[in-house]
């Protein structure tokens, strides 16, 4: 199960570098009078990988008893998320409010959808499971691609790579000194001793970062924010537990070998993302 895991991560970080470095070498993409923020070929990667969640978020769904529309899930999440990228590109006047009217859409559509042919049961219930998907995956995802409109693109590997060394160092360090439960009846594997671990792992892979990058913010300022992302992305994760452990599941999928489904992967990104954004934008308002 380990080699697995470290064969299937290896494969990701490498495409990751990749999209990262291709999209950094194209910049901002020019249509006419206008330009794409920066992140075309990460927005594809994206797009794909949101519709592959939502699958997945329904098929949990339907597994804790709540059928919905997947497809309808699915291109609402990857709409929303192309949405809030744009939105970095657009107008002020503008910018927020087409993610938002997307959503709101998304809304009427479902009720018009689940009630058709004069249904009223579980209507509720299934348009709920769409907006969560549209929200929880569309939105936050998006925040991953406005980091890198907005800040820089390599940063979205940096923050993914101070979520993901919270993840790395506290199974590591669950499975060597870890004794103390933190939420047994949710994550039992996951322990008080693997948090703490995986909390470091994340501020040091923080500062890191920053020394590489020649110490552009404070190192104190770099400690804290590697450790709020590790907690956030530590949430993220129990999050998706809760969604699964309600439907009596262990994995989302088992679309990934030796990591489970897609959800499973990028459970702790997803809430880390507009945390990791705000961050960096009050850091860099702060310096200028």
């Amino acid at each position: 199960m380990l080699a697995q895991r470290l064969v299937t991560g290896l494969f990701f970080i490498l495409g990751l570098l990749g999209l990262l470095w291709l999209d950094a070498s194209v910049g901002a993409v020019a249509i006419g009078n206008w330009s794409l923020p920066p992140g075309l070929f990460l927005a594809i990667l994206g797009g794909l990988v949101v519709a592959l969640g939502a699958f997945e978020l329904t098929a949990v769904a339907a597994a804790a008893g709540i059928r919905t529309d997947a497809r309808l899930a699915a291109m609402a999440s990857v709409v929303v998320m192309l949405a809030t990228w744009l939105s970095s590109s657009l107008p002020e006047d503008f910018d927020a409010t087409v993610p938002l009217t997307v959503i709101a859409i998304t809304l009427v559509t479902c009720l018009l959808r689940f009630s058709h042919g004069r249904q009223v049961q579980d209507v509720f219930a299934a348009t709920a499971v769409v907006l969560l998907c549209v929200v929880y995956l569309g939105m936050l995802s998006g925040f991953l691609l406005l980091i890198g409109a907005d800040i820089s693109i390599w940063m979205i590997g940096g923050v993914a790579l101070v979520v993901k060394a919270c993840d790395m160092g506290a199974y590591f360090t669950g499975r060597a000194i870890g004794r103390h439960k933190l939420i047994p009846w949710l994550s039992p594997g996951k322990t008080w001793e693997g948090l703490i671990g995986g909390m470091a792992t994340s501020m040091l892979a923080a500062f890191i970062l920053d020394a590489a990058l020649g110490f552009p913010l404070a190192w104190w300022w770099v400690l804290i924010m590697g450790a709020i992302l590790a907690l956030v992305g530590q949430a993220g994760d129990l999050t998706m537990s809760l969604f699964k452990r309600g439907a009596g599941l262990k994995d989302s999928s088992s679309l990934l070998p030796g990591l489970g489904g897609v959800m499973d992967v990028i459970d702790s990104l997803l809430l880390a993302a507009p945390v990791a954004w705000w961050m960096l934008r009050l850091s860099i308002g702060c310096e200028t």
